[in-house]
Order: C-alpha cells, then sequence, then structure tokens
C-alpha cells in the first residue's frame, strides 16, 4: 500500500464532505426542474465561474498537458489553448444572447430558433446525441485518467478504479442536481489548485531548481510556439495552424457549449453571465497552465527514460510527496474528477429529460416525475460511461478524437446567431456530414496528419450545410420575428426580419463585438504566455508579452465601459 493511514483519512474526508453537500442541497435541488438543473437562475458570477474552471480542470488534465509537453514540449499545449479564441467569442458574442433566451440547455434554442418537424426531429436528435455520444466520450476521458491515477498511486485495476472513483460523484449529484455541481465545485477547485501547485514546487526543487531544470532541457521543448528547424512548413508548424486556424472556431461548441451555457443561465442577469464567462477563461488558460507545465518540465530530467507520459504525473505524486500531502494530492485529483464528472451527468440527464423525454415521451407530467427520471438516467449513463471507458486507453487519443469528431459543425452553430436563413436542415446536415467524415478519416485516411483530417471534416461538412441551407425551406417569419424580438442579435443578416417588426430593438454591434473580441485575445494570449516566461526565468520577453496584455486589456475595458446593460 503506497498511501499511509493519514493520507486515507484525508481522501476519506474529502469524500465524505462532497457527499454530505449533495445529501444537504437534495430537497432544495427537488422543488423544481428549475432548481434541479440551474439553482434557480439566481447564482452570482463568481460561483458560475469559478464552477466552468473547476468543470474544465478534471483529473485527466494535468495528465494530459504532461503528456504534451513530455512528448513534443511546452508548445504543443496550443492544441487546447487555441480555444482562447473561442472563449473570447463566448464573451463578447454569445454570453448576453444566451441568458437573454433564457433555455434550460443550449439544446432548447432549437425550438426557439427554428420551426416545423425538422426543429422537432434535430432538438431530440441533439438531446441523444449529446447525452449518449459526445458526453459518454467526455466523460470516458475523464474517468480513465482517474483510474490511471488509481493504478500508479495505490494500485487498484481498472474496474475497481472506474466504480470507486464514481459512485460517490454519482450519489450527490443524482440527489442534489445543479446545486451539489456548483456547491462542490467551489472548494474542489480551491483543493485541486492546492495539490497541482504544491507538486510543482516539489517536482522542480527534486529537478535541482529552475536554473538546473532549463539547462537540461532542449530549447524546443522550452518552445512556447513551434520550431521551424530550417523547414517552414513542418509537421509540427502545420498542426499549430490547424490548432489555431480550424479547431477553435469549428467544434461542436464554437458558440459557449452545455457546461458554460448552463451557467450563463444560471446566473442573476447578462451582466453578471458575461463576467463569470469572462473570469473563467482568464481562470482557465493564465492561472491553470503553469503549475501542471512546471512539474511536466521537471519529470523530463527526472523520469527521461519513461514511455507512459501520461502516467508519470500520479507517479511523482506518490514517489516525492511526503505523507499527508501526498493524500492532499490524491484528493485534488479526486477533487478535480468529480467536479466535472458530476457536471457532465448532470448536463447529460438536462438533454435527454429537458429536450427529448419531456418534449416527446411524456409531455404533462409534474416537476418531481422529471427529476426522478432525471436521476435515473443520471445512474443509466454514468453506467454506459463505464463500460466504454474499459476499453479506452489514451487519454490525449480521445481528446484528438473529440476535436475532430465535432469538428464541422461549429460554424453553423455561430452563424444560427447572425444568419435568419440558417434552418434546422442546415445544423442536422452539418452533424451528419462532420460523423460520416470523422469516420472516414479515421478508418479509411489513417496515415493522413491529424490536421489534415481536421480540414477535410470542416471543409466537407461546411460545403454540404451551406448547399443544404440554400437548398431547403426557411424559418417561417414568425418564429424568426418571436426569435428577435427575445434574443435580440446583432449584425446585418437580421435586417430583413427587423423590417417587419415595429420598433425592432436593436442588437449589439458585431464590428464592436469583433474589435473587442480582438483585444480579448491579445489581453488573454499576452497574459497566458506572459506569466509562464516569467516562471521560467525569461524576463524580457515575459515583461513585453504582459505590456501586450495590459494595454489590449486597457482598451477593452474602455470600451466595455460604454456598454448598456
Amino acid at each position: 500500500m503506497r498511501l499511509s493511514l493519514l493520507d486515507w483519512g484525508i481522501i476519506s474526508g474529502y469524500m465524505l464532505l462532497s457527499l454530505l453537500v449533495g445529501v444537504y442541497l437534495t430537497r432544495r435541488a427537488s422543488s423544481s426542474l428549475s432548481e434541479f438543473f440551474l439553482s434557480g437562475r439566481n447564482l452570482p458570477w463568481w460561483l458560475a465561474g469559478t464552477s466552468m474552471v473547476a468543470t474544465t480542470f478534471a483529473s485527466d488534465t494535468p495528465l494530459y498537458v504532461t503528456g504534451l509537453v513530455r512528448g513534443y514540449g511546452i508548445y504543443e499545449n496550443w492544441q487546447w489553448w487555441c480555444f482562447i479564441m473561442s472563449g473570447m467569442l463566448s464573451v463578447f458574442f454569445f454570453a448576453r444572447l444566451w441568458r437573454r433566451v433564457g433555455v434550460l440547455t443550449d439544446v432548447e434554442l432549437i425550438q426557439m430558433r427554428y420551426s416545423g418537424k425538422s426543429a422537432s426531429v434535430l432538438r431530440g436528435f441533439k438531446a441523444v446525441y449529446f447525452s449518449c455520444i459526445i458526453h459518454t466520450i467526455i466523460k470516458t476521458q475523464v474517468i480513465l485518467a482517474m483510474a490511471k491515477i488509481l493504478d500508479v498511486t495505490v494500485g487498484w485495476g481498472k474496474w475497481e478504479s472506474i466504480i470507486v472513483s464514481s459512485v460517490v460523484t454519482l450519489a450527490y449529484s443524482a440527489l442534489s442536481g445543479y446545486w451539489g455541481v456548483v456547491t462542490t465545485d467551489l472548494f474542489q477547485f480551491v483543493i485541486a489548485m492546492i495539490g497541482a501547485v504544491a507538486l510543482a514546487f516539489v517536482s522542480v526543487d527534486k529537478a535541482g531548481g529552475l536554473a538546473v531544470m532549463k539547462a537540461r532541457l532542449s530549447q524546443e521543448t522550452l518552445s512556447f510556439f513551434p520550431p521551424v528547424n530550417g523547414e517552414f512548413l513542418s509537421t509540427a508548424f502545420m498542426a499549430f495552424l490547424g490548432y489555431v486556424g480550424l479547431s477553435w472556431w469549428s467544434k461542436y461548441s464554437s458558440d459557449g457549449g452545455g457546461v458554460i451555457v448552463q451557467r450563463i443561465s444560471s446566473c442573476r442577469n447578462e451582466k453578471e453571465g458575461l463576467i463569470a464567462t469572462f473570469y473563467f477563461n482568464i481562470a482557465n488558460y493564465a492561472l491553470r497552465t503553469w503549475p501542471w507545465v512546471l512539474a511536466a518540465l521537471a519529470s523530463i530530467v527526472i523520469y527521461p527514460a519513461l514511455k507512459d507520459h501520461e502516467a508519470v504525473y500520479p507517479k511523482m505524486v506518490v514517489e516525492m510527496l511526503p505523507t499527508g500531502l501526498r493524500g492532499l494530492m490524491i484528493a485534488s485529483f479526486f477533487a478535480a474528477f468529480m467536479s466535472t464528472l458530476s457536471t457532465y451527468l448532470n448536463l447529460s440527464s438536462a438533454y435527454f429529460v429537458n429536450d427529448f423525454y419531456r418534449p416527446f415521451i411524456k409531455k404533462d407530467a409534474g416537476d418531481k416525475h422529471y427529476i426522478a427520471v432525471s436521476r435515473l438516467m443520471t445512474v443509466v449513463l454514468s453506467a454506459l460511461t463505464a463500460y466504454v471507458t474499459y476499453y479506452v486507453t489514451s487519454i490525449i487519443g480521445v481528446f484528438k478524437f473529440l476535436i475532430a469528431f465535432g469538428s464541422g459543425t461549429g460554424l453553423v452553430y455561430i452563424i444560427r446567431w447572425f444568419w435568419w436563413r440558417v434552418n434546422a436542415w442546415s445544423e442536422i446536415s452539418a452533424m451528419l456530414a462532420s460523423t460520416v467524415m470523422t469516420v472516414i478519416a479515421y478508418t479509411v485516411l489513417k496515415s493522413v496528419p491529424y490536421y489534415g483530417k481536421l480540414g477535410l471534416i470542416i471543409s466537407v461538412s461546411t460545403l454540404v450545410w451551406v448547399s443544404v441551407t440554400v437548398l431547403t425551406k426557411p424559418v417561417e417569419k414568425e418564429k424568426l420575428i418571436e426569435f428577435v424580438k427575445r434574443a435580440r442579435p446583432g449584425g446585418p443578416g437580421w435586417r430583413s426580419i427587423r423590417r417587419l417588426i415595429h420598433d425592432a430593438p436593436e442588437g449589439e454591434s458585431l464590428s464592436g463585438a469583433f474589435v473587442e473580441w480582438t483585444y480579448g485575445c491579445l489581453f488573454l494570449i499576452g497574459l497566458t504566455i506572459g506569466v509562464g516566461k516569467m516562471l521560467l526565468g525569461f524576463y524580457l520577453s515575459g515583461y513585453i508579452w504582459l505590456l501586450l496584455s495590459l494595454v489590449t486589456g486597457w482598451l477593452m475595458k474602455k470600451r466595455m465601459h460604454k456598454w448598456k446593460w
């Protein structure tokens, strides 16, 4: 046994606390469907934003980052840093729109935006598609990481790890719904960050200190951008272009995604929803990145020969941390794991019940019935995820497949907010084309580089959905008028619909939002890289990046100060 009695006491205490929170909030969550899935739409921005951060910080994340840094270098983090740009899209283009429409899930938007049987079919299909397929892939990635951690730290087998790591999360998320998720997210995030920072300090010290560690690492490993090495269009550089040029806007969550939308919808008002999303992006990229990267760099010096890069991180926990701190670190893994898994269990059941069961199976039941079905589906979907997880082996492989699998749909999710002509068939065709092309890319075109697969999936999917949009019947004018009055979308794409409305509400200027988005991207990229450069001792370049962040942040704030809420 690698853990002491004190370590087990810390872990058990954390698990018990999480369960007690769930039990305590059960009655409140059971009062209505809105309470069970949105906390009564009354969350402050800091709690909603922290829940966003905690959810995207899973037990797989430090393992995934360690694999990227050890296998390639710091620059390969652009595989997920590229989503800074879609994060800023959520802040400046979509946060206010989502809060205005007042959905319970992002899938519910379909029947607000479109009309007819095609809208009903699309809503039902997406409910099942997200709850049973996409979210199963995401939860599989998270549980696989926890299984690897428990294999290294306590020697458990895969089935043991899957069951034990899931049971408490399943219990409190089924009992207390979204209230339990966001409340536990708060202290789970704190515990997870304390553990990550502690391991970073200890591992860098074990590697001989920052100066010694840097001297023993290659320039390529320490590079924040892919090295050219005399070949401009190298594989690494082309992959980087694929990430920053394609991934962020083509993914299925390009206009926010279910997790972010759920938290925006649960905020008190538009302003708090936007601030929560902005705070999330800062914490997600500029703050969380660097404890993991520092530990990963140290691991290259300490364990240069280990081949399973994803297993190195928990190995450092076992071999480097003292008693007590080791237990806290394992508890932090559980915290990161549970915050993500509980969110996706809750949101998956929300999709199934709100967007499939209630509209199409049993329309007129009371909230108590729907909450009971939600709890049942939480258990069923958890069992499905456990089964799939047993047959998956690579965290990075799952992540890259997920990006490709959802590619081709992102653009239509963006455009539907700003062009009246988009209809339900646009989304249906994009999803089908994306799925078919992903299967072809990963079975027939195995030798094609990842960025090539991504480009092919996006190109074919876009061609298909644009063609279908032009060739199919548009949404009824009455439905479009109702949507404009409710959401107040901006841009010239709604001009013809606004002409049909007396005293039509004007949306935000798209050109203005684009300027703010640009400032926001530069601000956050400058802050993320600047913090990393300073931590690694590259002070001159660090100051330059931080100066870029300071200037663009000031310009962004100056523009936002003029907004009317």
